[in-house]
């Protein structure tokens, strides 16, 4: 066995990783029982969610592992925040392959114990076992919210405005930035598209202040048509987005002027993991307001119609045929 492989039993991996995580919560019992406790406040209700990473399809085996672990807490933190909730703490099972090094989980560990702190989580639980497969990582983030002020995706009205956080697309564009021109490349000629698919930033503030006003809130992860598609299923609506209206960051801009083709990564990609949200017209000026208070930038795209499907019309209002649909697992 080379130096540095996994040599201890699960017991010693809790011990030497995972408990230092723990400590700042009494609910999960320093890690030591099957169950964990967590209490919300008065008032409140608690919400889950739970997202998992396989190596292969969510992150390169030559990611490093402390970003691979933000991401991991990050997306997950992402749809408390599209449901308007606050995180309290998360469960973590990893599927680790036989033999698997010591130096990625303290640089896991140690990625965790960093984000942490960012957003004032901690663990709770959870799970390790071994496996002959790729890398398997699933996160439970709990969260509260006040009672009866849960966003749902069903909310989303006929004459609602269609708004979405921050730019759309840079994380899909660097993406096949990494299969054209490689990862190194990338990084090198476009760091700002690189940072923002493999270091998400979760809308978390964006997310609470939008509960009791959003009627529908999704957050980006499968792409800006995908993830908006969902919200008209599950409302029974249909929506129009204006393409010009779709927020693109300068680096995002300079290369689409250049390939128009990558229009289909910003509208057909995903893991953006910006907010995309309705609201009723008269709430305009309040979202307004959010986007001051945050220091964000929050763009009207589109409006929700009645009936079916999906309208992406372009400059002169000719709908633009769509050849991407978003990520889809199956």
């Amino acid at each position: 066995m080379k130096k540095n492989q996994l040599r201890v039993n699960e017991f010693g991996l809790i011990e030497r990783f995972f408990r230092p995580l723990a400590v700042n919560n009494p609910g999960s019992a320093s890690l030591q029982d099957d169950c964990a406790t967590l209490s919300v406040k008065k008032g409140y209700q608690a919400i889950y969610s739970m997202d998992t990473m396989v190596e292969g399809i969510h992150f390169f085996k030559d990611d490093p592992a402390d970003l691979i672990a933000k991401k991991l807490l990050r997306v997950n933190l992402s749809d408390l925040a599209a449901s308007g909730g606050h995180p309290r703490g998360y469960l973590l099972a990893l599927c680790l392959p036989h033999g698997f090094p010591l130096k990625w989980l303290e640089s896991f560990s140690a990625g965790l114990q960093d984000d942490q702190t960012k957003f004032n989580v901690s663990l709770l639980g959870g799970d390790t076992t071994s496996s002959n497969g790729p890398i398997t990582l699933s996160i439970i983030a709990i969260g509260e919210i006040p009672k009866d002020r849960v966003i749902r995706r069903a909310g989303a009205m006929v004459g609602d405005d269609i708004f979405v956080s921050g730019c759309i697309g840079d994380a899909a564009i660097a993406l096949k930035l990494f299969g054209e021109i490689g990862r190194a490349k990338t990084l090198k000629h476009y760091p700002s598209l690189y940072d923002r698919y493999i270091l998400p930033e979760p809308r978390i503030g964006l997310g609470k202040l939008l509960a009791g006003t959003a009627t529908a809130c999704i957050d980006i992860s499968d792409g800006l048509y995908a993830d908006l598609n969902h919200i008209c299923l599950a409302s029974k609506v249909a929506a129009k987005i204006e393409m010009g209206t779709i927020p693109l960051s300068i680096c995002a801009t300079k290369i689409i002027e250049k390939n128009k083709d990558y229009w289909e990564s910003v509208y057909g990609g995903g893991d953006d993991y910006e907010l995309l949200f309705t609201a009723n017209k008269d709430q305009r000026n309040v979202i307004e307001n959010f986007a001051s208070i945050l220091n964000i930038s929050i763009s009207k795209v589109g409006c929700i119609q009645s009936g079916k499907g999906i309208s992406i019309l372009d400059q002169f209002g000719h709908e633009v045929p769509v050849k991407s649909f978003g990520w889809q697992h199956f």
